[in-house]
This record gives C-alpha cells, sequence and structure tokens, in this order.
C-alpha cells in the first residue's frame, strides 16, 4: 500500500481493487487464526530467547488472475533473512523435470490407463496443492514475528510462531 492508501501487484506492479485485497486480508487473517499459527508473547521473551528484535512482517498482494476474472491473494511474509551459511535449508517444490519424468514412466508402464493394471499394483499419480500448506507444520526453530494484525497489535508484544509462516527460513523444511 502507498501513501495514498493504493493496493498493488507486487508481481505485476498494476494497481489492485482496495475492496478485494481487504477482503483478501481478511481470509488470511482468518486463516491465521484457524491454524492457530502463533502465541502472543511479551517482546522481552523475545530479546531473551534470540538476542534480537522480532521478525519483520510485511503484506503480499497479488492477482493470480486476470483484469477480467480477479483472483487476489495475500499472504502475511515474515521477513526472515537467510544470516548464516546452512546447507539444510531447501524448496520443497519438484522441478517440471521431475513431473515431466512421472507422466513418461506412467505412460510407458500403463500407470492411469488400465484399470486391470491399477487395481492389480495400486498405483495412481495424484499431484496436490495445498493451500496454505506452512501453517501445516510445525515450527522447528523458534521464532518470533511482530504483531501486524491491528487486532492483535499490543504495545510490548510480539508473536512466537507455533506454525510455520510464508519467509521463514525453514518454512518448506518444516513442511517437507
Amino acid at each position: 500500500m502507498d501513501h495514498e492508501g493504493r493496493f498493488w501487484d507486487e508481481v505485476s506492479g498494476n494497481r489492485l481493487n482496495s475492496e478485494e485485497v481487504g477482503a483478501a486480508r481478511l481470509d488470511e487473517i482468518k486463516q491465521l487464526h484457524s491454524h492457530d499459527v502463533y502465541d502472543k508473547v511479551p517482546l522481552t521473551e523475545c530479546w531473551q530467547s534470540t538476542g534480537r528484535a522480532p521478525v519483520k512482517v510485511k503484506w503480499i498482494d497479488i492477482n493470480k488472475g486476470d483484469n477480467v476474472n480477479n483472483e487476489y491473494r495475500s499472504r502475511l511474509v515474515a521477513k526472515d533473512i537467510k544470516m548464516d551459511k546452512r546447507l539444510d535449508l531447501f524448496a520443497a517444490t519438484p522441478p517440471l523435470e521431475a513431473k515431466k519424468l512421472i507422466f513418461s514412466a506412467a505412460i510407458t508402464e500403463g500407470l492411469g490407463f488400465s484399470d486391470r493394471w491399477n487395481k492389480q499394483s495400486g498405483m495412481k499419480i495424484d499431484f496436490m496443492d495445498i493451500r496454505r500448506a506452512f501453517f501445516q507444520a510445525d515450527a522447528i526453530r523458534e521464532v518470533y514475528v511482530e504483531l501486524y494484525l491491528a487486532e492483535d497489535a499490543e504495545q510490548g508484544m510480539c508473536a512466537k510462531l507455533k506454525k510455520s509462516m510464508y519467509g521463514n527460513r525453514d518454512a518448506a523444511q518444516n513442511w517437507g
């Protein structure tokens, strides 16, 4: 959001409808609460535990549709910047080539095309896209983030994550 209260798509740079962004953000807030992503804790706990301020957060707003059929998505994202050299962090999304290999093997072996073969082997190909996958994964590392949501914001308080959040360094690993 700019200083005049306008919202902009983080990917395309196009202006977004304020009402639709508000609705998308409200949906994200509901998801944060329904998945019990964090506990409100005193800011002093964060400083005692980590020796630093809570991780900052920001809204990422995008239109995944087009100018005619809008599909607004808003995510509250932690700005958890990687400061150390860790080789164990990864993204759980497989490359396109892996999917192509699986489809090729399925066609070659007849997977998915023969009811008799499927019943005998019990195998099938299934790709799933889980909305808000990171909210399903328990936070492994102790992470504190600033309270950004207006209804939770309180002087001297921050959020201790119980679940992973978009933008956490280890969110994909926690989910994987």
